[in-house]
């Protein structure tokens, strides 16, 4: 098991401290343990604080990545490599997912668009209201802004390449103070691409985001522990939840590795904002 840096929070961490919700985070585990690439883009100047969620992630949810060699901002061989799938993620700094397909698609060797389409998830990072940035002032705490599933290079009936717009999965609301998700449109896109039935792909993802919520609540969040409840979850609820994949009402024994115990019980929040 590959050790992540010691400032890189744990998925359940990210979660408490609102960097991104639990619908949210449920997603992102779902489609990291999928093997399905993890792209952040971090303000100017904040590569590091990217590399830091980049890292708390993939250890969270797969510990075998060696995440060292993905702190560092990504080259363009980096980039190719990812589409690839030989690379599980990477941090460039952008603004947006457009200026993230940007750079990669420019410079000396620039990523082709067909290739651009693999890109996986891409999150993109921002300061909170109330930061300041400017000279001599504290850069300000920063949070997903926004979140997209890159949709890969498809053929239709007659073989013909289609690129499909990305879809975005999730965006910060200011006024509001909380997520607007619309990852409902895309499910099942992905739930074709991972095997799985749409319904089925619903479930498991709301059961994902009830315990994450019952995590922070239960104050869960070391790394460590995260990685160890993962893996129960991976083992006991890979599939289907209900199904005969799966314990017949989708909970399982009192276990400590998700459903059942007492600090994941849930409790019908969507996480810390």
């Amino acid at each position: 098991m590959t050790q992540a840096p010691p400032t890189a929070p744990s998925l359940v961490e990210l979660v408490a401290t609102g960097v991104l919700d639990a619908e949210l985070a449920a997603l992102v585990w779902l489609l990291v343990e999928a093997h399905i690439p993890l792209v952040v883009a971090a303000p100017e100047g904040r590569a590091a604080a990217g590399g830091q969620l980049l890292a708390g992630l993939l250890a969270s949810i797969r510990p075998e990545v060696d995440t060292a060699a993905l702190h560092a901002p990504m080259s363009a061989a980096g980039a190719s490599s990812l589409t690839r799938g030989r690379r599980a993620g990477g941090v460039l700094e952008a603004g947006s997912l457009g200026e993230v397909r940007e750079r990669l698609g420019t410079g000396p060797l620039p990523l082709a668009p067909d290739q651009l389409t693999f890109l996986g998830c891409v999150l993109v990072l921002g300061e909170s209201i109330g930061g300041s940035s400017g000279s001599g002032g504290r850069r300000g705490r920063l949070r997903v802004m926004a979140a997209h599933y890159v949709r890969p290079l498809a053929r239709d009936a007659h073989g013909h390449s289609q690129r499909l717009d990305p879809a975005v999965l999730a965006t910060w609301d200011d006024r509001l103070g909380r997520y607007e998700h619309f990852a409902w449109g895309v499910l099942p896109e992905i739930a074709a691409r991972l095997g799985r039935r749409a319904g089925d792909l619903e479930a498991d993802l709301h059961h994902r985001r009830d315990d994450l919520a019952g995590l922070v609540k239960g104050g869960i969040t070391k790394i460590d522990e995260v990685q160890r409840l993962v893996a129960g979850y991976r083992v006991q609820y890979g599939g289907p939840h209900g199904d005969k994949h799966g314990p017949p009402d989708g909970h399982g024994p009192d276990d400590g590795h998700g459903h059942g115990n007492p600090s994941t019980e849930h409790n019908g929040s969507h996480g810390a904002n």
